[in-house]
């Protein structure tokens, strides 16, 4: 089977390689849509922690399923399919108490002896096999991994029914964490982002103020519209910069919510935080509650916007280049298989 290999840092080719082998708990798929992720990004320049040349990048997947272990049960031959695209050991005290996502032995695809999905096949748990609407397209069901991160990280900051939110940078995951924030009952949205093409994707997926910092300021403008602040404030910017001004726009007795990975240290002023009882949060990755929830979000909203490009599995190299590049507004790049 054909399959986009990272070779070297910055070096992607399409290689043949040996269709995998399921054992009796898995699942084949053919694959039909890819998501090209931050990660995957971090992976061809360099600087992932795990991900290493050689290499088959790909997580974000959805596709049909092809064939099935002995023992699978949960999907059938022909069934459109999204992957949770992790596993934990099941045996340590984090997975026993349902925590699988911070499992210390967790697996994921491009890791060890998983491949990654960036190929025509992509063999995967049964257990971490979801079934699709059969409206839904491949490229929408590619779209339920980084929909799920957003999920988790909107249950995470308690967002609840009446809340005003604040979003710290709008690209992918930042506009999944809009939509689930919208359909978990944000009243007023704030989206913030140095890029207008960003905020305008926000504006379509329900951003009820988008601010670029560039223009204006943005706890001026925030505070003009909610003097006390906003209820939740989630970071997917993980700048140094945004940390301030998360915390300034944060109310008393708030929640802040860090979901992006920061490269760099962040002075944080605890006083300040336990003057006005401001809570902070992370969020990592997501669980099957979230999964599910992702899919159901997904057949009530429009996701298309979040998509701005789509390439053939065999232009895979072009598609990061472009991301790596910046020269073009980008959003989420979509390969089919």
């Amino acid at each position: 089977m054909k399959a986009a290999l990272l070779s070297d840092n910055y070096k992607i080719q399409i290689v043949n390689v040996e269709k995998p082998k399921i054992k009796d708990s898995e699942v084949l798929i053919r694959v039909k849509s890819n998501g090209i992720c931050g990660s995957d990004l971090h992976a061809y320049r360099g600087h992932h922690p795990f991900r290493k040349p050689p290499v088959i990048l790909g997580h974000e997947v959805s596709g049909m399923v092809e064939q099935l272990g002995e023992s699978v049960r949960n999907v059938e031959i022909g069934d459109r399919v999204a992957v949770e695209p992790q596993l934990g050991c099941g045996e340590c005290a984090y997975c026993l108490a349902g925590k699988y996502n911070i499992c210390v032995k967790r697996a994921a695809p491009g890791i060890g002896s998983w491949n990654g999905s960036f190929a025509e096949y992509f063999a995967a748990p049964a257990s971490k096999v979801y079934k699709l609407p059969q409206d839904m397209t491949y490229d929408t069901g590619a779209l339920m991994e980084p929909l799920a991160v957003g999920v988790h990280a909107v249950r995470r900051a308690d967002i609840k029914l009446g809340d005003s939110v604040a979003v710290l940078g709008v690209g992918t995951i930042g506009l999944m964490n809009l939509v689930a924030a919208k359909k978990a009952g944000a009243s007023r949205t704030y989206a913030s982002d140095l890029l207008d093409y960003n905020l305008g994707k926000a504006r379509e997926l329900g951003a009820d103020v988008p601010i670029n910092p560039n223009k204006e300021n943005l706890i001026e403008a925030v505070q003009q519209r909610n003097p006390y602040g906003v209820d939740k404030v989630i970071i997917t910017a993980a700048f140094p910069p945004v940390w301030e001004q998360a915390v300034k726009i944060c109310k008393r007795g708030g929640r802040i919510c860090v979901v992006g990975m920061f490269g760099e240290s962040v002075a944080v002023d605890f006083l300040q935080l336990l003057l006005q009882e401001k809570c902070i949060c992370l969020s990592w990755l997501y669980r099957r509650e979230d999964f599910v929830t992702a899919i159901e979000i997904a057949q009530a909203v429009n996701l298309s916007p979040i998509i701005t490009h789509t390439f053939p599995l065999e232009d895979a190299a072009k598609g990061l280049q472009m991301m790596d590049e910046r020269k073009q507004n980008i959003v989420k790049i979509i390969l089919n298989s």
